[in-house]
């Protein structure tokens, strides 16, 4: 099924991989109670009952949190082809198509500033979502198609609609 744990990566007994997910050595590690439902690449810390979606990729040193992990009991799914940047961390649910920029945490409690022109892309792949200029990351949590990322000039947080499909290399999977 082509599924592949590579040298030194750690899979706990109780994680659940589909066929297609490749873990790459290193600081890679998968708890139980956690997993993948489809083909997913696998570079960073999936938590105890983070679930990852086909086509995602969790970036060198990333980390999902899990219930045990400080996400206050509210359990982390990531959607279909998102990516977490290298070294970034989320401890909200994430849904498809979203990106979160290397380097960067978003917790439930991340202040997230949004433009009206980012308001109107966001709002074109969530039409139900009430969204305002500055909001609470988990009032974002499970939308589609966002893209965080950090001003570099004021160090803000801050929310795009990414229209990016991340695709993993076919060769690979």
């Amino acid at each position: 099924d082509n599924t592949r744990i590579l040298d030194t990566s750690k899979v706990r007994f109780g994680a659940q991989l589909a066929a297609g997910t490749t873990v790459m050595p290193g600081a890679s590690y998968i708890n139980f109670n956690a997993g993948t439902t489809g083909s997913v690449m696998v570079e960073g810390r999936i938590s105890s009952s983070a679930i990852v979606g086909d086509g995602s990729d969790v970036g060198g040193g990333a980390s999902i949190l899990g219930v045990l992990s400080g996400t206050d009991g509210n359990p982390i799914s990531i959607g279909e082809n998102t990516l977490l940047g290298a070294n970034s961390t989320t401890g909200i649910p994430l849904g498809d198509a979203c990106i979160v920029d290397g380097g960067i945490s978003i917790f439930a409690g991340t202040k997230i500033s949004i433009s009206n022109e980012q308001i109107v892309k966001i709002k074109e792949a969530n039409p139900e979502a009430k969204l305002t200029n500055l909001m609470r990351a988990d009032a974002l949590q499970g939308l589609n198609g966002i893209h965080f990322r950090q001003d570099s000039q004021t160090g803000a947080y801050i929310a795009k609609g990414s229209t990016r499909e991340v695709k993993l290399n076919a060769e690979l999977h």
